[in-house]
């Protein structure tokens, strides 16, 4: 009977060992699964812990910069770091007391798929500028232009100019009057129109005509090549996001973190930032300039509308064109030379609004009321006048933004971070196609006893 008991407990013993041993060995392979599960998913958040300070700090926006401020920059730089971190959590806690059991060693980390500021043209970027100011609450003048952008698309479309360039050659075709003179012989009379001396002023450098101050602009001068606006854009692929466009939002974006005339912004390399996303040219006097000119047009299309409905002022237009001898003795010059004052008539306004947007004050996109009167053009001076409403100089530039498209908008806003971005780190390979969100990686790692384990996670800030 004892033997029986014996033999019965030996088998009972072995078979009890067996499982014991087989549950242990189950859990130190659970517990690899674990830990490798963990290292990973600590790896890729350590991975996106080494944002970019400086374009957070300035741009508030976040990403990981793949140059990782010195090399050329690479999905390869990202594999090393998320290869460092897992290893340091894995191999790296092996040789330490109280180690955990089982072995776990990399085999194999591959990002297969990222996403950068430059995906879907720049709309990761605008996303990241929406959040920041609604979560923020910046809020600006500037967002008071929508409401009549309509009438600035209306101005914009007008070619005033091009009509009284029209009327002119109309003039100078026209042949002038003869007069017998003392001697007997016949000789023209002379139109003496008026408004020569102002047409004569069509070319003329606005911001002088403006009396601009330029002493704040930035005298550095670009490659627009070296920008991501104009060179080959990488990693622009996107999937799965609803990445939000709120044009409003991202216009007190820009103004919140971008400078402009009167406002420059320091220690960038250009300081009228906004007038280069509205305008794209090479330097800050190329921009300023632009944008004056776009803005001269813009005022004059609307002075001309309001000098051509003024019944009182074509009145004095046409008192001053049959003053003249020329008009006198040849009626038919009557007609185009009092329409030709009354556009040099709204480009003295013009002048006055300029003088007035630039020196602080308000003009409004369309106005009920004017200055112009023809003797301000026959006393042959320029003059400024004031406006107690309209819009500034910010909500005009704010409005040439807007007329840019949202995609030239982004990748113009993305040249400036570039821009800033090498000048504060001293790092000419950064690139705003190469600063990562989201990323996708794959994991291979084998432990003890052939075991393989292969993760895939994707992880990113938005």
């Amino acid at each position: 009977m004892k033997g029986y008991l014996t033999t019965f407990l030996a088998l009972s013993l072995s078979l009890l060992t067996g499982f014991v041993l087989l549950l242990t060995g189950n859990a130190v392979r659970n517990g690899i699964k674990v830990r490798y599960e963990c290292a990973v998913d600590t790896g890729m958040n350590a991975v996106l812990s080494e944002f970019h300070i400086g374009l957070l700090e300035r741009y508030d926006l976040i990403y990981v910069d793949a140059s990782y401020l010195e090399r050329q920059p690479d999905i390869a730089n990202l594999e090393k770091r998320l290869w460092y971190y897992i290893e340091e959590n894995t191999k790296g806690v092996l040789g330490k007391r109280n180690a955990p059991w089982g072995n776990l060693t990399l085999e194999k980390v591959t990002i297969s798929d990222f996403e950068t500021a430059a995906a879907d043209q720049g709309a990761s970027m605008r996303n990241q500028a929406i959040l920041y100011v609604e979560d923020a609450g910046i809020s600006g003048k500037e967002r008071e232009v929508f409401g009549q952008m309509d009438e600035i698309q209306t101005l914009q479309a007008d070619s005033p100019l091009a009509r009284w360039n029209s009327i002119m050659e109309q003039l100078a075709g026209m042949e002038l009057p003869l007069i017998q003179n003392e001697k007997g012989e016949w000789e023209e009379v002379p139109l003496s129109n008026p408004a020569d001396w102002v047409y004569g002023l069509i070319g003329s450098d606005v911001l002088f005509l403006a009396q601009v101050d330029l002493q704040s602009i930035s005298p550095a001068k670009i490659f627009l090549e070296e920008y991501i606006s104009h060179r080959p854009i990488e990693n622009t692929d996107s999937k799965d996001r609803n990445d939000r466009e709120d044009t409003d939002l991202f216009l007190s974006y820009l103004f919140d973190k971008m400078g402009y005339l009167g406002n420059a912004r320091e220690d960038s390399v250009l300081s009228c930032q906004l007038e280069y996303i509205a305008k794209g040219k090479e330097s800050d006097l190329e921009n300023v300039r632009a944008v004056a000119g776009a803005l001269f047009d813009l005022r004059f299309a609307d002075n001309v509308a309001c000098a051509l409905a003024d019944g009182d002022l074509r009145a004095q237009a046409a008192a001053a064109a049959e003053l003249l001898q020329a008009v006198q003795l040849k009626a038919e010059f009557k007609n185009p030379v009092a329409e030709s004052i009354l556009y040099a008539c709204a480009f003295l306004e013009t002048v006055s609004d300029m003088r007035t947007i630039y020196g602080g004050g308000t003009i409004p996109v369309r106005k009920s009321s004017h200055t112009m009167k023809v003797n301000h053009l026959l006393d042959g001076t320029l003059y400024s006048s004031h406006s107690a409403g309209g819009w500034n100089y910010e909500q005009y530039l704010a409005g040439m933004i807007l007329l840019t498209e949202n995609g030239n908008m982004n990748l113009r806003a993305m040249d400036l971070m570039e821009m800033d971005m090498r000048l504060y780190d001293n790092n000419q390979k950064f690139k705003m196609d190469w600063c990562v969100e989201r990323y996708e990686a794959e994991i291979t790692a084998h432990g003890d006893h052939f075991s393989h384990y292969f993760l895939r996670r994707k992880y990113g800030y938005f």
